[in-house]
C-alpha cells in the first residue's frame, strides 16, 4: 500500500518519520513530504501564508502524481480542509490524522471533518467530538519504539553527571515551575529548556541541565531511581502523554499525576506510580526513596508492558483493522489500482 506520509519535519527521530520507518519495515511503499520545514518563510509571519499555500500545492501534487492509497498527516494544522476535499474528490484517496495533542485546543473544528480517519489519544476529545455528530474520530494512545526507548548502562562519569534520585525531563512551564518549587526539600534535577530562566532561585538551583535527546535523555532516564511525570494541564484532559511511554521503554519508575487512561495502560502500583495530589505525590517520594529495589522492580514490569502492548508497531496494527473494517482499503497496492468508493 502507498502511504505519503505529511509531517512538520523530515528528521529522523520525530513524529512521523518513526511511522515511516515502521510502515516500510512492514512492506509498504512510503514517501513523506513535509509542511513546516526549517525554513524562515514559514518562520516569518509575512510570508507565511504564501508559504503554506506552496507547500499545499506540493501536497495536490504529490498526491496527483503519485496517487497513494493513504494520506497520513501528523498534526497538520495547516493542512486546510478545501485541499482535502480537492484531492478526495479526484481520487480515492484516504486522508487519515494521528493528532499527538489535544485537538479540542490545538486544531480547529472544521479542519477535523474532512478526515476518513481522526485519531486522538485521549478519550475526553473522543467523546467530545463525538457528542458533536462526528463519526470519524477514534481512540488511539501514543507509544513508544524499542530501537530509541531502552534502558542503558551508565559509565561512573555519566552516572555523575546524570545520575538523580528523582529526575524531570521537560521544558519549563509556569504551571511547572510552581510545581517543582512545591518539592524543594526533595533530590530532584532537572533537565529542559527555559529552566534557567525560572524565576524562582531555588528552582534554579535543581536545573541539571538543558534539553536532552537521544543517548543523553536515556542516561537520565535510567541513572534516576525515581522520574516524574506531571502532564500538561492544557494538552492531556483524560489521555496521557508521550513521556509516559518513553519511560516506561527506559525501565524507570515513574510518578504520574492521575489520568483515567493512564490506568488501562499500565497498573497502578505494579506498573507505575500514580498521585492526585502533592500529599501522596510526597508519600510515593518518601516510600521509594528508602526502598529503590521496588522502584526498580516496578520500572521493570513498565518495560515489560510498554514493549508487549505499547510499541508504535502496536499501534500501527491497531489502525490497520479500522482502515479497513472503516474504508475497505485492505490490499490496495497504491491509490491507482484502487477501485473507487462509493460515496
Amino acid at each position: 500500500m502507498r502511504w505519503l506520509i505529511v509531517l512538520p519535519f523530515e528528521r529522523p527521530g520525530l513524529a512521523g518519520m518513526d511511522f515511516a520507518d515502521e510502515l516500510r519495515a512492514l512492506g509498504h511503499e512510503v514517501r513523506t513530504l513535509a509542511y513546516r520545514r526549517d525554513n524562515p518563510l514559514y518562520k516569518n509571519r509575512g510570508t507565511k501564508t504564501l508559504y503554506q499555500r506552496f507547500i499545499l500545492g506540493r501536497l495536490e501534487r504529490a498526491c496527483a502524481n503519485w496517487r497513494p492509497a493513504i494520506v497520513l498527516v501528523i498534526k497538520g494544522g495547516p493542512i486546510s480542509p478545501a485541499v482535502i476535499r480537492r484531492v478526495k474528490a479526484r481520487s480515492n484517496t484516504l486522508f487519515v490524522n494521528v493528532f499527538f495533542d489535544n485537538p479540542l485546543w490545538m486544531i480547529p473544528f472544521e479542519c477535523i471533518e474532512p478526515y476518513d480517519l481522526f485519531f486522538t489519544k485521549d478519550r475526553y476529545a473522543l467523546s467530545s467530538l463525538q457528542q458533536v455528530g462526528l463519526t470519524n474520530v477514534y481512540y488511539m494512545p501514543l507509544y513508544c519504539i524499542p530501537a530509541d526507548h531502552h534502558p542503558v548502562t551508565a559509565t561512573a562519569d555519566e552516572r555523575a553527571r546524570y545520575g538523580a534520585p528523582v529526575s524531570l525531563v521537560g521544558s519549563r512551564y509556569p504551571y511547572r515551575e510552581r510545581f517543582v518549587r512545591a518539592l524543594a526539600d526533595y533530590p530532584l534535577r532537572i533537565w529542559g529548556s527555559g529552566w534557567q530562566r525560572a524565576e524562582d532561585p531555588v528552582v534554579r538551583g535543581m536545573v541539571a541541565g538543558g534539553p536532552v535527546w537521544g543517548r543523553e535523555k536515556l542516561l537520565v532516564y535510567s541513572a534516576s531511581t525515581l522520574s516524574l511525570n506531571h502532564h500538561h494541564p492544557m494538552n492531556d484532559i483524560v489521555g496521557t502523554n508521550s513521556r509516559t511511554f518513553e519511560l516506561a521503554a527506559a525501565g524507570v519508575c515513574q510518578l504520574a499525576n492521575f489520568k483515567e487512561d493512564l490506568t488501562d495502560l499500565f497498573k497502578p502500583g505494579e506498573e507505575i506510580l500514580v498521585y492526585r495530589d502533592l500529599g501522596e505525590l510526597r508519600r510515593h517520594l518518601d516510600h521509594y526513596l528508602a526502598r529503590p529495589q521496588e522502584a526498580r522492580a516496578i520500572g521493570e514490569n513498565a518495560r515489560r508492558r510498554a514493549l508487549g502492548e505499547h510499541t508504535l508497531r502496536h499501534r500501527i496494527e491497531e489502525m490497520l483493522p479500522v482502515i479497513d473494517q472503516r474504508l475497505g482499503v485492505r490490499g490496495h497496492a497504491s491509490g491507482a489500482e484502487a477501485p473507487p468508493r462509493q460515496r
